[in-house]
């Protein structure tokens, strides 16, 4: 049985294309938290809003 040589190529662009999509991925989990965090600060907001206009009501 003979060795087969590599070809350096096609294993870079195996590694290369792998790193890309691992990036690609991180970067869109990164922005959905972002955006679920604004989303999730806004209500809250919005409770502390009503809360304290409710009170101010009552008193």
């Amino acid at each position: 049985m003979e060795a087969q040589a590599v070809d350096w190529g096609q294993a870079f662009r195996i590694v290369g294309g792998g790193i890309v999509v691992v990036f690609v991925i991180m970067s869109l989990l990164a922005v959905s938290t972002m955006i679920m965090g604004k989303i999730f600060t806004g209500i809250e907001a919005r409770k502390k809003a009503a809360a304290k206009a409710a009170e101010g009501e009552a008193q």
